[in-house]
């Protein structure tokens, strides 16, 4: 049968390449894209809905969502107000996953950090932690979480520190082996193949959650 899912973050790094991948896998039917302009880009399978995320989104001519990929995300540089910040990054997600339970809703993916802890003295990844925490109390069937260290792909802003990593990676990653391993940093094209094929599969556990090593296993 073929999938409807929703894409959170769609003109981002892992948002926009999941999108691409999603376009041409006959698995599934329709895309549903929340965005906050009209998108250039058309195809037949995307459902555009533009919001500004203040307003209830209106998914009553949606009859089933079958999966949502939350892949939002934003930095300190682009949105200084923290309280807009963990919007963005926890409470728009949990909104959204309530809003598709409504929809028959089986699988939320969620694009979290590695060291995501909502006691973490660090505000991004206690953020992260918050989120995980909120999501797994939602009543999602199955939530996959995944914890990326860094993500190497071309994006539309430039940040330094990233920058700096995707040159040096290869050779960091040579050292992080055994339980090390989770901190290497991924290709952002492999977590997206990984979290569309972690979609197709039929899971047992309710909450499952993903680093480096498991991610990989599940691309080609």
């Amino acid at each position: 049968m073929e999938k409807t899912v929703l894409l959170l973050g769609s003109t981002g790094l892992i948002g926009s390449m999941i999108l691409n991948q999603l376009l041409g896998d006959t698995s599934y039917s329709k895309i549903i894209v929340l965005v906050r302009k009209k998108q250039e880009f058309q195809h037949p399978k995307i459902v555009e809905i533009v919001t500004d995320f203040e307003s209830v989104i209106d998914l009553s001519s949606f009859n089933k969502i079958d999966s949502v990929f939350s892949c939002l995300g934003t930095t300190r540089k682009k949105t200084p107000d923290l309280k807009l910040y963990k919007k963005i990054e926890v409470d728009i997600p949990l909104e959204i996953a309530k809003r598709c339970l409504n929809k028959g809703l089986e699988k939320f993916h969620y694009i979290s950090a590695i060291g995501a802890n909502e006691n973490s003295s660090n505000f991004y990844l206690k953020m992260k932690g918050e989120a995980e925490v909120a999501l797994k109390q939602s009543a999602v069937p199955v939530l996959n979480i995944y914890q990326p260290s860094l993500l190497i792909g071309n994006r539309k802003e430039k940040r330094l520190a990233e920058d700096l990593g995707a040159k040096i990676y290869p050779f960091i990653n040579l050292f992080l082996l055994g339980s090390l391993s989770k901190y290497k940093a991924i290709k952002a094209n492999k977590l997206a193949e990984a979290m569309i094929e972690i979609d197709k599969q039929i899971v047992q556990n309710s909450v499952n959650i993903f680093t480096y090593d498991n991610i990989l296993k599940n691309t080609k």
